[in-house]
């Protein structure tokens, strides 16, 4: 198989099993995307390799193991496209709303207890920026995404810390830095790794880096793009809560515009979210899965 023996084969079929738990556990645990994005490469190959593998095995068919393998490289793209396309739709007749409405989280649950999101926490302190205010929007019931917001010490920059639930408890952190500036303007820099697939205003310069985890890179790549940008940067009027929720109802009347979301009267009968939304945001699961990039 593939000009190696079949216990070399099977060997190297382990390496690559262990490997793709190890990097997906790790990315997980500390925070490294790009262990992530790698660890599911390693599971296509795994599968592919795998399909392979069984079909010479249990002689179901004699091609050449390129062919199989390539096949069993195809059908993973395919089953995948099926269960994301499914999630997608499961998504679309849901009840939880794509853009929620925050409230003032006053239940002082707003940190997770994760040793890594502490030193986080001590590292903006040390930086000079402030805590302004901890929000949450349930998504449906007994399960919110919560939200914390800081602002830098020159009050131009602020910092909005996304705790997104896991299935199996605990939050992952995702940091959202924004600057605003003069005519709508604004510039944002964030390490989101949720997809979106919808649409911003023209006038906010976004850039989503999933790859990023740690908020000291993203906070020197946004000060960065403000230095060569032409943007002036303005202080911000609005309170943390009015402001995410201004944002909130801008995203969702300008995907309303664009054909992202079905007009409100049919979403009962064909969903939230129109056949192009369903596209788009198929696209960006695969380039944030596979590449780490968004379509932004």
């Amino acid at each position: 198989m593939f000009g190696i023996t079949q216990s070399t084969f099977q060997l190297i079929l382990f390496g690559v099993a262990a490997l793709a738990v190890l990097l997906s556990h790790i990315g997980l645990r500390k925070g490294i995307p790009i262990f992530t994005v790698l660890g599911r490469w390693l599971r296509w190959i795994l599968f592919a390799g795998l399909f392979s593998y069984f079909l010479k095995a249990l002689e179901i068919s004699f091609r050449p193991d390129w062919v199989h393998f390539i096949t069993g490289f195809t059908l993973w793209f395919i089953l995948e496209t099926g269960y994301y396309w499914l999630a997608i739709k499961a998504l679309s007749r849901s009840d939880m709303p794509l853009f929620p409405n925050f409230k003032l989280n006053a239940d002082g649950d707003e940190w997770p207890a994760d040793p890594l999101l502490i030193e986080v926490r001590e590292w903006l302190r040390n930086v000079e920026f402030t805590r302004l205010s901890a929000l949450k929007a349930e998504l449906f019931e007994e399960t919110f995404l919560r939200a914390s917001i800081y602002e830098s010490a020159d009050k131009l920059t602020r910092l909005q810390i996304l705790f997104i639930p896991k299935r199996k408890g605990g939050a992952t952190a995702c940091y959202t830095l924004s600057t605003n500036g003069e005519n709508e303007r604004r510039l944002v820099t964030d390490n989101l790794f949720l997809p979106f697939g919808g649409y911003y205003p023209e006038a906010w310069n976004i850039v989503r880096k999933p790859l990023i985890g740690s908020l000291q890179r993203l906070l020197k790549l946004h000060r960065l793009r403000l230095i060569n940008s032409t943007l002036k940067p303005i202080p911000f009027e609005d309170t943390p809560l009015e402001e995410l929720n201004d944002q909130q109802r801008i995203l969702e009347r300008l995907n309303f515009e664009n054909g992202f979301l079905n007009p409100r009267q049919f979403q009962a009968e064909v969903g939230k979210i129109s056949y192009d939304g369903r596209y788009r945001l198929w696209k960006e699961m695969w380039l944030l899965a596979y590449l780490g990039k968004s379509v932004c």
